[in-house]
């Protein structure tokens, strides 16, 4: 059952249902105990409050509670009615024999018969609806107006451009303009050792030849 709720998409429909099958079944539970009509608008208006808040968490709408707490009433009043239809019908005769018995102790000059019960029955079918759907829409306003405050977000994610990557992969990057700059200064000054060493080799030579020189002439 919570499986095929789950699937319903509109939170304010899937919440109605859920808390007004709830309430249905509670509201069912006591009529067989105490039917107080003051005890039946505060359970109303609770289950309204939980549906409205929890619709509205999702949406962020007040709206969305408000219409939630209508279908908790709606859907809450709805189920008890119902049963009470189906066993109003199953135990039809007994059922018209005690409200004509009831008449005629009060002098009432009414004659029950089944459409006279079944019109009754979807009247007051009708007004309990009304009855239910009222502080639903009040409680189910109350509850999204708090529910709306409290949306649940989801966690961040994390934003993987915003994350550096490790320093290791751009070292062989910033590296390679450098080592590439490099070259040259290492090349010229090797250029530059090698000028310096012809240049003191070759007056050393120019002496030696003119000492030379010199010397066959004297000869």
């Amino acid at each position: 059952m919570q499986n095929a709720l789950a699937r319903i998409r509109n939170p304010a429909l899937r919440q109605g249902l859920i808390f007004g099958i709830i309430l249905g079944i509670i509201l069912l539970a006591l009529s067989f105990i105490v039917t107080n009509l003051l005890v039946t608008l505060i359970l109303i208006f609770i289950a309204s409050y939980l549906a409205g808040f929890r619709a509205s968490q999702e949406t962020g709408k007040m709206t969305t509670g408000t219409l939630a707490g209508l279908w908790t009433g709606f859907f809450g009043m709805l189920i008890p009615s119902l049963i009470s239809l189906v066993f109003v019908l199953v135990n039809m005769d007994s059922y018209r024999k005690s409200l004509q018995a009831s008449a005629d102790k009060l002098n009432q000059h009414v004659t029950y018969t089944t459409s006279t019960v079944l019109t009754g029955l979807l009247v007051n079918i009708f007004i309990l609806l009304i009855i239910g759907i009222l502080p639903g829409v009040v409680g189910g306003l109350v509850g999204g107006n708090f529910g709306s405050r409290r949306v649940r977000t989801a966690p961040p994610e994390e934003d993987k451009e915003a994350v550096f990557e490790p320093s290791s992969s751009a070292t062989p990057e910033e590296l390679s303009p450098q080592s590439e700059s490099e070259e040259p200064t290492v090349t010229s000054e090797a250029g530059d050792t090698l000028s310096e060493n012809s240049s003191e080799e070759s007056p050393s030579v120019t002496e030696a030849d003119a000492t030379v020189l010199n010397s066959e002439e004297n000869k």
